[in-house]
């Protein structure tokens, strides 16, 4: 049976996952959370490490890391170093990771100004992330997809872009009519997309 890891994005906190671990929980389901150490004070190596160092602590044999927004870099990130301890990455209303790029990328991609968005210039969020593009593709992949997100603007695209790639880079595709936060809002749902 599958266990999961649910790291938050941001400033946010690993009780951000409490009703979603509660519900896995009453379905006999192994979970745990992780909060980030200070985005101000720490950079994305950094929060990469968190997270590979409680994976190495655990035993779990089947383990699906679950990332929500800021998250899908570190969960990225720390797929790669944990290569063989991971059996499925899950994007919760995320951007989607590519190799050399950091999040402000995307932002400056899109003409956005992260700003507008509470997304600072803090360390983890400027620093780019280098990984192993084939080694991700084969790794399977969920993307959770809120349909009323504060961030739809970034992340409207990825239903076409993952259509061409579902198949080919191991991706299932599932959207929610919820906003950004869908795991407080709606964990029956998002409970229901990543054990089905």
């Amino acid at each position: 049976m599958p266990q999961f890891l649910f790291v938050p994005g941001g400033k946010r906190s690993a009780q951000d996952f409490d009703s979603v671990r509660g519900l896995l929980r009453a379905q006999g389901r192994l979970s745990d959370a992780i909060t980030l150490s200070d985005p101000e004070q720490n950079d994305l190596s950094q929060h990469i490490a968190e997270v590979c160092a409680l994976v190495e602590e655990g035993d779990a044999k089947e383990l699906h890391l679950c990332g929500h927004s800021y998250a899908s870099f570190v969960i990225t990130g720390a797929a790669d170093r944990l290569r063989g301890r991971i059996a499925r990455l899950v994007f919760i209303d995320t951007l989607i990771p590519e190799s050399g790029r950091s999040l402000f990328d995307f932002f400056k991609q899109a003409g956005i100004d992260p700003t507008a968005f509470g997304v600072p210039a803090w360390p983890p969020f400027v620093e780019p992330l280098t990984f192993d593009e084939a080694a991700f593709a084969a790794l399977p992949k969920t993307y959770l997809h809120c349909l009323r997100s504060q961030f739809l603007s970034l992340t409207a695209g990825i239903p076409a872009d993952l259509q061409s790639r579902l198949a080919s880079e191991n991706w299932t595709y599932c959207a929610l009519d919820a906003d950004h936060y869908c795991m407080i809002d709606q964990p029956a749902a998002v409970v229901e997309r990543i054990t089905g």
